[in-house]
């Protein structure tokens, strides 16, 4: 038996494994996706400036790729917390380059291809993490969908686009989950305010592009308080540096 065969006749009960569209689509896309960010930090020369970065993303990619294996055996009418751990972990792989590249670490262009991949995998997988058993049978029907990038076709399901999942509004996660995702913004807040010595929160928001401007407020005022960051100049003139 063809292990991602659509013939079957209840969609619920298919393990996404079994979508050849999610399978070709949005997992083998998600795996190229790892394979290029593993062959750009194997021919980047590393430095000690670069290195915990270059460690960061490797993190990041291979957690992505163990959440992309997991969704496999997820069935989509219940495996919503598992495909948006997925998402997020996606989240956070391109965070993590947008970092690297405000760093000079790695180049604009070869962000801006890896991202674009990104964004391919993620509008097909939004329309999964909304999904519900009411409309499971719309998402094993997929209509092509118009190039992406160089060449890069993608289907689309029927169903209408939503927006990116946001940390703060994940549904299921846990109070350890909340903490772990303050933890990390801060960790790529102070990353920013050390590569570019001070920036803004809107400079700030272009790099960490998965929470909201008043987010990054709320954990620059955190960070001012714990005396690991300062402010010069006051509300959209304000700028933050490392003490």
């Amino acid at each position: 038996m063809n292990t991602k065969d659509n013939s079957l006749n209840d969609t619920s009960y298919k393990k996404l494994l079994n979508n050849d569209n999610y399978y070709r689509h949005i997992f083998k896309k998600t795996e190229k996706v790892i394979s290029v960010v593993f062959y750009i930090l194997k021919n980047t020369d590393v430095d000690k400036k670069s290195e915990t970065q270059f460690s960061n993303i490797a993190s990041k990619a291979h957690f992505a790729h163990e959440n992309a294996l997991r969704t496999l055996e997820t069935k989509p009418a219940s495996g919503r917390e598992v495909l948006e751990q997925f998402a997020q972990s996606l989240i956070g792989l391109e965070s993590a380059l947008r970092v690297a590249s405000a760093s000079g670490i790695v180049a604009p262009e070869v962000l801006a291809v890896v991202v674009g991949e990104i964004d391919v995998v993620m509008r097909g997988l939004r329309t999964y993490i909304q999904s519900n058993q009411s409309n499971i049978e719309s998402l094993f029907s997929f209509t092509p969908s118009v190039s992406s990038g160089e060449g890069t076709e993608y289907y689309e399901p029927r169903t209408s686009r939503v927006s990116r999942p946001q940390k703060e509004k994940a549904s299921g996660s846990s109070e350890a989950t909340t903490v772990s995702g303050a933890e990390d913004r801060r960790t790529r807040i102070q990353t920013i305010l050390e590569a570019k010595k001070e920036a803004t929160i809107k400079d700030i928001s272009e790099i960490v592009t998965d929470v909201s401007e008043k987010t990054i407020q709320r954990e620059l005022n955190a960070m001012i308080e714990e005396n690991i960051v300062k402010r010069q100049g006051e509300r959209r003139w304000s700028k933050y540096s490392i003490f």
